[in-house]
């Protein structure tokens, strides 16, 4: 499948901004946890995160936007490799509800 049929594919534009964000849940673990940090890639239906915390794929988590002042619950679809200098793991998450809780305020036409 080229790159141009995967993007054909996704369900709503998807842009690379770093958005400060709060992620809450259970770890793989067990642990509780709530933990700053921030998107790398946004659309309508989730997004990109950086995380400290190891969590399962079909773990569910909280995603709050303390800007926006919402918050809406999500599914970890995937994991990332760690990257960047920090080296930390990115989660893949799925909103639970489809919306804009990131604060775009000229969100792309497929996201009404």
């Amino acid at each position: 499948m080229t790159a141009d049929t995967q993007a054909n594919r996704r369900r709503s534009t998807r842009l690379t901004i770093a958005i400060p964000v709060f992620i809450s849940g259970t770890d793989a673990s067990g642990k509780e946890f709530r933990e700053k940090t921030h998107t790398i890639v946004v659309n309508k239906h989730g997004a990109k995160i950086v995380t400290a915390h190891r969590l399962a794929v079909g773990a569910q988590i909280m995603v709050e936007n303390p800007a926006m002042g919402g918050a809406a619950k999500a599914v970890v679809l995937a994991l990332g490799v760690p990257s960047g200098p920090g080296g930390l793991p990115e989660l893949i998450v799925q909103l639970f509800e489809a919306r804009n809780i990131w604060g775009i305020e000229f969100p792309p036409a497929d996201w009404d």
